[in-house]
């Protein structure tokens, strides 16, 4: 169950949270963070159901089986509103003043300026990637954050809270979710080291063979694709069955745009992991190289396929690195995506 399993994963957090609860000292807005997207929205989902759980166990904790419970796991509850990044771009759009448009900034904190239809005024706010957020839009939230209603709890997620503005972070009380570990669970992540062991090990100055080897690695990129739009789907599903049903269609129209949001966001999520991984594999190559110590590799899972030597070449594994780290720094401006990661693979081969 969702819930048992962030408490196993984090038990002086939830400890600490449910004891807050128990003594109605719960704040009005948290920032929870960590280097698990995973484990921030399982976060986030804890926190919004101790709000409002029907049936709490005997220290406040979620039941996870109340009608409540089941529909914030569905992301289905009435009054929970949610606001992602949107766009290719992924940012949060901050919405016009006057007429703001749904899934924007200004559309979120109107739904908070409403009477609450439940009869103890709850009202739950989440952000994820809140750090999407630029600073025009941070400074248009910070009163709606300081001074949230009585009963209205804001949850903001992100993996790197350092990018938020001072005074966001001043006004929320912050949650550490770090695990120390990246999860790497795209579609083609173990092709992805295959490919990457291949690289390094196998093709040291055959110039062709890094070359199918860099085709394979943009096959893979393509299943992000298809991989971010099922995550959506089965994120989506059941408010978008919801809507279907209601005779507003404006309705299925914004939760259709949501869905896509989330699409949007998923597939910039999966990309990030999917250069992480090349950055990651080459660093542990790396190591081991200098180290002569593959024991201490902190994700011995990506060799579980591959066929090791003794020991990396320490000038191919410095090389996959520093070819790696210019990979990740190409890819932050508007370059074309396949020629730079074949520069990536031709060069990992057959460089000086």
């Amino acid at each position: 169950m969702l819930y048992r399993e962030f408490e196993e994963r984090f038990p002086n957090l939830s400890a600490g949270l449910l004891n807050a609860s128990k003594q109605k000292k719960l704040g009005g807005a948290y920032l929870l963070y960590g280097d698990d997207p995973a484990w921030r929205e399982a976060g986030a989902m804890y926190l919004a159901a101790m709000t409002i759980c029907q049936s709490p166990g005997f220290g406040g904790e979620p039941c996870g089986e109340c009608r409540s419970c089941r529909q914030v796991q569905e992301h289905t509850y009435s009054e929970m509103f949610e606001l992602s990044p949107s766009g290719k771009a992924g940012y949060i759009r901050i919405g016009d003043e006057n007429a703001p448009e749904p899934n924007t900034l200004r559309w979120f904190v109107q739904q908070f300026e409403l009477a609450s239809s439940n009869l103890d005024g709850r009202k739950i706010g989440i952000i994820h990637n809140c750090d999407a957020m630029n600073s025009e839009a941070q400074n248009a939230f910070l009163k709606t954050l300081e001074e949230p209603d009585p009963g209205v709890i804001f949850i903001l997620l992100t993996g790197n809270p350092s990018a938020l503005l001072a005074t966001t972070r001043s006004r929320c009380q912050l949650l550490p979710l770090l695990t120390n570990t990246m999860q790497y669970d795209f579609a083609g992540a173990k092709e992805l080291c295959g490919l990457l062991g291949e690289l390094i090990f196998n093709a040291s100055g055959n110039i062709v063979k890094a070359s199918n080897l860099a085709d394979d690695m943009l096959l893979l990129t393509e299943k992000l694709a298809d991989d971010s739009s099922a995550r959506a789907d089965a994120s989506w599903a059941k408010r978008l069955e919801q809507a279907s049903g209601i005779e507003d269609k404006s309705l299925l129209k914004r939760i259709t745009e949501q869905r896509d949001n989330a699409a949007a966001s998923y597939y910039l999520m999966l990309r990030k992991q999917f250069l992480s991984l090349i950055h990651t594999y080459c660093t542990q190559i790396w190591l081991w190289s200098e180290t002569g110590d593959k024991s201490a590799l902190s994700n011995p899972e990506f060799f579980e396929n591959t066929e090791l030597p003794e020991k990396p070449d320490a000038i191919v594994a410095k090389r996959a690195l520093n070819e790696a780290e210019k990979l990740l720094y190409r890819l932050r401006f508007q370059v074309d995506e396949k020629l730079a990661v074949r520069s990536f693979a031709v060069n990992t081969a057959c460089g000086e």
